[in-house]
C-alpha cells in the first residue's frame, strides 16, 4: 500500500486520524514466523469495529511518537567489492573532507565473434575507444589519462576490491590530456601502437583468434591510469559495448575503412563467463575527521562535528542504530502500523564538481557492521514496504527531496520484523546508487553499487533525524 509522506501532512491531519481500531489481535509480539509474517496483510487490511462486524475482545491503543532515539555513526567497510562494474573509473582529486581520491580501472577485452578479417584485409590502425559520463571533482584543470596493457591475468571467476592490483606494463600504449565535460556525455579515443595492432590483427584465421581463452594469451586487457596531477576522477560505462577496442583495415578491392570490434562487457562465451574488470580506488584521509576511521569500527557523529560520512567505492557509510525500538512494547505487545525514517543531508558540504548522490539506500546490518547477505545471496537491502518479509529483491530506493531537503524511507514492515525478531539485523547501513531502478531484471546489485566515489555528509543532529512511528498496543 503506497502512503502520502506524514512528514508532508500538518499535525492536525495525524491527530485527527486517531481512532481505535482491531486488526485480530492474535499478532501481538510474541508471535511465530508464520504469525510475523502473516502480520503486515492483518496491519494493511485494519478496519473500524463497525466495519467488519466484530465486537473487539481487548481493548487496542493507537500511539504516535517521533522521540525515539537514532543512533548515527561512520563505518567503514573492511573490503569494497568493485568487480565487474557498470562503469570504469580513473582519475584523482583531492576532498577537504574525505582526502586524496585515486581511481584506476582494469578491464578486460573479449572477442564476441571468431576474428576473421579475410586475405584482402590490410591493416589501418588500433582504436580504444573510452567514452565518459561521469565526471567529480574539479574539471576544469586539464586531465590526463594512460592506456598501460596488463601483464598479468584477469580472472572472471575471482572478487576484486577497491584495494585490489593487477601487473602492467610501466610504459603506456597511449596518453590523452583533455577537459572533461561535466553532467554531460565526451569520448575519448586513444590510438594505439601499431606493433599491437598488427600483432592483434595477425591473429585473423588463427587460433588465438577464434576463442577468448588463446586471445587472452595475447592480450590480457588495459588499466587506465590516471595523470599525477589531476583534480578529478572520470567514468566510463560499459553498457551498450561503447567502450571497446577496433581493429581498422580495409580491403585491397576496396579502400573504404570497416572496424573489427572487441568489447569489455561481453558477459559468457560459449556459456562461460569471460568477462573480468574491477576499479581500483583508494583514498589518503590524513589530516581530516575521518584520519583515524578503522575497518568496521563504528565513529559516532558526535565525535566528527556531529555529522557521519557516505562515500561510496571507499565503503564508508552511515550506519543507523534505533537502540530503544524494543522499548515500545514495554506496556504490552505492539504492532508498528506506520513507520518512517527521515535523514537530512549537510548541504553546506556540497562543493562545485563534489554533488551528493542522488538516492540512497539502507543495507541492513548487525553488530559485526557487515553487510548481511540474504538466502538467495543478494546483499540485503530494505525492501519497499510492501515486500519487505519476500526473499525476492525489491529494494527500496529513497530519491532526495528537495522541497524538505532530506531522504525518506517507509520502514513500517521492516521495524515489525525487527521488534519482533523475525529479523535478526536490528541497524542499518546507508549507501548511495544511482537508479531508482536497481536490479532489475534479477540482476545482482553490486554492479550497481560501489562504484562511484560521489560523497555525503549527513546531519548527526537529532533534529535532522527524524523517526515517526504510529503503532498499537493491546491492553493486557
Amino acid at each position: 500500500m503506497n502512503y502520502p509522506s506524514v512528514l508532508t501532512s500538518s499535525m492536525k491531519t495525524i491527530i485527527s486520524q486517531k481512532r481505535t481500531t482491531i486488526c485480530i489481535t492474535a499478532w501481538l509480539t510474541k508471535l511465530s514466523s508464520f504469525g510475523v509474517v502473516v502480520l503486515t496483510t492483518l496491519l494493511f487490511a485494519c478496519d473500524p469495529p463497525g466495519n467488519i462486524g466484530v465486537t473487539p475482545l481487548t481493548p487496542v491503543g493507537t500511539i504516535y511518537t517521533d522521540t525515539l532515539t537514532v543512533r548515527t555513526s561512520t563505518v567503514l567497510a573492511d573490503s569494497v567489492r568493485t568487480s565487474l562494474p557498470d562503469i570504469y573509473l580513473a582519475g584523482r582529486y583531492s576532498d577537504p573532507l574525505f582526502g586524496k581520491i585515486e581511481a584506476s580501472a582494469f578491464m578486460r577485452m573479449a572477442l564476441e565473434f571468431q576474428l576473421n578479417l579475410g586475405e584482402e584485409a590490410i591493416y589501418d590502425s588500433l582504436v580504444l575507444y573510452t567514452p565518459y559520463n561521469y565526471t567529480y571533482g574539479d574539471t576544469l584543470s586539464t586531465q590526463t589519462l594512460s592506456v598501460h596493457r596488463l601483464n598479468e591475468d584477469l580472472d572472471a571467476a575471482k572478487n576484486y576490491y577497491n584495494n585490489s592490483s593487477i601487473g602492467y606494463d610501466a610504459t603506456p600504449l597511449a596518453t590523452q590530456s583533455f577537459q572533461p565535460k561535466p553532467q554531460s556525455n565526451g569520448l575519448l579515443q586513444f590510438k594505439l601502437p601499431d606493433d599491437l595492432g598488427r600483432e592483434l590483427f595477425a591473429l585473423s584465421g588463427k587460433t588465438a583468434g577464434q576463442t577468448n581463452t588463446e586471445f587472452y594469451k595475447v592480450l590480457k586487457g588495459f588499466a587506465l591510469i590516471p595523470g599525477s596531477e589531476n583534480t578529478a576522477v572520470v567514468g566510463f560505462p560499459i553498457s551498450n559495448r561503447t567502450l571497446n577496442l577496433r581493429i581498422w583495415y580495409h580491403k585491397t578491392t576496396d579502400a573504404t575503412a570497416v572496424s573489427f570490434p572487441i568489447y569489455a562487457n561481453l558477459g559468457t562465451d560459449a556459456g562461460t563467463s569471460v568477462r573480468a574488470g574491477f576499479n581500483r580506488v583508494t583514498a589518503d584521509r590524513s589530516g581530516t575527521a575521518l584520519e583515524n576511521l578503522q575497518p568496521l569500527v563504528p565513529v559516532p557523529a558526535s565525535s566528527t562535528g556531529n555529522r557521519t560520512f557516505v562515500q561510496d567505492a571507499l565503503g564508508i557509510r552511515t550506519k543507523i542504530e534505533i537502540p530503544y525500538l524494543k522499548s515500545l512494547a514495554n506496556n504490552g505487545p505492539i504492532a508498528i502500523n506506520r513507520a518512517e525514517l527521515s535523514l537530512k543531508p549537510e548541504l553546506s558540504a556540497i562543493e562545485p564538481g563534489l554533488n551528493m548522490p542522488p538516492y540512497l539506500v539502507l543495507l541492513e546490518t548487525d553488530a559485526t557492521n557487515r553487510i548481511y547477505y540474504g538466502a538467495l545471496g543478494y546483499e540485503a537491502i530494505v525492501n519497499n514496504d510492501a515486500s519487505a518479509y519476500s526473499q525476492v529483491p525489491d529494494p527500496q530506493v529513497a530519491l532526495y527531496d528537495t522541497k524538505f531537503k532530506n531522504f525518506t524511507w517507509f520502514l513500517t514492515t521492516q521495524l515489525n520484523a525487527m521488534i519482533t525478531d523475525y529479523k535478526k539485523t536490528n541497524s542499518f547501513l546507508v549507501a548511495p546508487v544511482y537508479t531508482n531502478a536497481l536490479g532489475q531484471g534479477g540482476t545482482r546489485f553490486q554492479s550497481q553499487m560501489n562504484n562511484r566515489v560521489s560523497r555525503l555528509v549527513m546531519s548527526g543532529k537529532p533534529e535532522d533525524i527524524k523517526l515517526i512511528v504510529f503503532y498499537t498496543v493491546a491492553r493486557e
